[in-house]
């Protein structure tokens, strides 16, 4: 069974790294935390013309669908 990490050991791990390689992953941690962002939107966009396409989608006013999610 692989031995869970947390946050703190993390941490501590990191501050062991060179300022220049602590840079190098703060880098690469951004850039996939965009990545990963970029997937979950289009995920949502995909959700959202599959939701169109098959007529599960309404339009009106805000008031009107206001309404519309007070009857639920």
């Amino acid at each position: 069974m692989q031995s869970s990490i947390n946050l703190n050991q993390i941490l501590q791990n990191i501050s062991q790294l060179s300022v220049e390689e602590q840079f190098c992953l703060s880098d690469l941690l951004q850039k996939r935390l965009v990545e990963l962002r970029r997937t979950e939107i289009a995920n949502r966009v995909k959700e959202a013309e599959e939701n169109y396409q098959s007529g599960n989608v309404r339009s009106g006013s805000v008031a009107e669908l206001m309404m519309l999610s007070d009857d639920d």
